[in-house]
């Protein structure tokens, strides 16, 4: 109860520059807020926690958000989105005098996009993309059977399919059913992430008189394409056989792309990927960790990817295949998921997170992006 009264008092206190006049005019923002509750089960992979998972989970959610009503162009591009910030709880555990895993606490920014409207019914996707903090963690002697987080601040990452029912012209009742991701990306061990699945149900608000919405008519445009460079590093968390403490090894990611956008929101692209991780001499088990060379370490792989862009933020997704490796860790196929952020027409930064074996985090790769422009 006391986390229910923290959260309405902090969306209070966000809500408290609001006036109460309402903004006719399409050019100003449509702030509205939403309340959620979550209930669903968990799909973390676990040793020792089956039995206290099993029960499921239920969280709540409460967000500020803005309705786009078209006053840039990317807004329409985007069939006028919803964004704005968020906070999430969850009790991942029913009884709580048991809990070995916490009960985290997200901050984060949201972003909603519409499919389609029929008549009071709106479809749209949702995500969801922050930090989360959760106090209990992996402790080798404290707590030994938490195998699914390790630290404290961790990635928040969630994604629904919506249904949004109208109710009258400001009041919307809201369902939905998705994921929602904790992981910190392998920077400490051990590290499974706490995975969920759900459904949420709750309300929005309109705090303003929603406005007829901006229409233009678009620019032209011609399909153009891009050529990417990508350079990131990281580092992970290893524990070598018959030792106490883990190590923590250096890791590299260097990526060339070729692009081509076929709209201004959205381009498919295929690339070739160069990869560095010094945690692979604990993988060679023919040799002794000492003995793995550099090159050894390193892998050649390719990939298809898919990104979108909503004003300066390109949204990315990868999925590759090696055809140089030296160890059958990290399995046959990789998945690349993050952004970038625009900071010039051509330099970005670049955020994201590399699996192995499907969708176990590899590391989180930070670095900078490179696109040039080609006819």
């Amino acid at each position: 109860m006391r986390v229910v009264v923290i959260t309405i008092g902090l969306l209070s206190l966000c809500l408290s520059s609001f006036t109460q006049d309402e903004f006719p005019d399409p050019n100003r923002r449509q702030p509205y807020i939403q309340m959620l509750y979550h209930n669903g089960i968990f799909w973390s992979r676990t040793e020792y926690l089956q039995e206290q998972f099993d029960a499921g989970y239920w969280g709540l959610e409460a967000r500020l958000g803005f309705q786009t009503t078209g006053r840039k162009i990317w807004q329409q591009y985007n069939r006028y989105p919803k964004i704005g910030f968020g906070l999430y709880y969850a009790d991942l555990v029913m009884n709580r005098q048991d809990t070995m895993v916490g009960n985290p606490f997200a901050f984060y920014g949201f972003y909603n996009t519409p499919i389609a409207t029929v008549g009071r019914f709106a479809f749209s996707t949702d995500l969801s993309v922050g930090l989360s903090y959760t106090p209990i963690v992996h402790d080798p002697v404290t707590n030994p059977y938490n195998d699914v987080v390790a630290s404290h601040l961790n990635l928040f990452f969630g994604f629904k399919l919506n249904m949004d029912v109208s109710l009258t012209n400001r009041l919307d009742m809201n369902l939905g059913y998705g994921l929602t991701h904790h992981s910190n990306g392998r920077i400490h061990m051990p590290q499974k992430g706490v995975n969920t699945w759900g459904l949420s149900l709750g309300m929005r608000y309109m705090l303003v008189e929603p406005v007829e919405r901006i229409y233009t008519e678009p620019p032209e445009y011609t399909p153009k394409g891009e050529v990417q460079f990508m350079a990131a590093v990281g580092t992970v968390e290893e524990k070598p056989l018959n030792q106490t403490n883990p190590n923590r090894y250096f890791n590299t990611s260097v990526t060339v792309d070729y692009a081509y956008k076929f709209n201004p929101r959205m381009a498919i692209t295929l690339g070739l990927d160069w990869f560095y991780d010094g945690s692979t001499a604990l993988a060679i088990g023919s040799v002794p960790p000492e003995n793995v060379t550099n090159y050894q370490k390193m892998y050649l792989g390719t990939h298809l990817g898919y990104q979108q862009t909503i004003d300066r933020i390109t949204l990315m997704f990868n999925l590759g295949t090696y055809f140089v490796q030296h160890t059958q860790d990290r399995g046959f196929w990789f998945a690349r998921g993050g952004g970038r952020l625009r900071l010039t027409d051509r330099m970005y930064v670049h955020v994201a997170i590399k699996t192995k074996n499907g969708v176990r985090s590899d590391w989180i790769e930070w670095g900078v992006a490179y696109h040039l422009k080609v006819n």
